[in-house]
């Protein structure tokens, strides 16, 4: 079965989320959602902020999200999975969040490297220029 992860951090534009995710599953791909916090959030996960597991999103609108996992746990477990599909969403705040972690860049090189899709929404790309690791066009 096709999968894809999606990667959601605070500030993630609600419907670019939940759209994508909704309609992936009822195209059969097995979705996987996980959190990636910002530079200041990074301790709180482990301070019992919103946990490793079952961690809460807050949405560029206010919408509360559960994410499945966290992009650590994933990188961190003994069998990593690959995915065919990442994507990244919009809002402003969680496409900074996600173009400044180091861990997502790791992720999105990998992806290219591999000849695997990465899906970019709206906002999405728009943080990607400084890294270089993107040719917008």
């Amino acid at each position: 079965m096709p999968s894809a992860l999606i990667l959601l951090a605070n500030g993630t534009e609600e419907m670019e989320f939940t759209i994508v995710f909704d309609s992936l599953v009822r195209a059969g791909i097995e979705c996987t959602s996980a959190f990636v916090p910002a530079e200041s959030e990074v301790g709180l996960a482990h301070a019992g902020g919103w946990g490793l597991e079952n961690p809460t999103v807050t949405c560029s609108r206010g919408v509360k999200i559960v994410a499945d996992t966290t992009l650590e746990a994933l990188q961190s477990a003994a069998t990593k999975k690959v995915y065919d599909a990442v994507v990244i969403p919009g809002g402003a705040q969680g496409a900074d969040t996600l173009a400044r972690s180091q861990a997502v860049q790791q992720l999105v090189v990998s992806q290219y490297e591999s000849s695997r899709l990465v899906a970019m929404i709206c906002a999405g790309d728009e943080y990607w220029g400084p890294t270089d690791l993107i040719a917008k066009g």
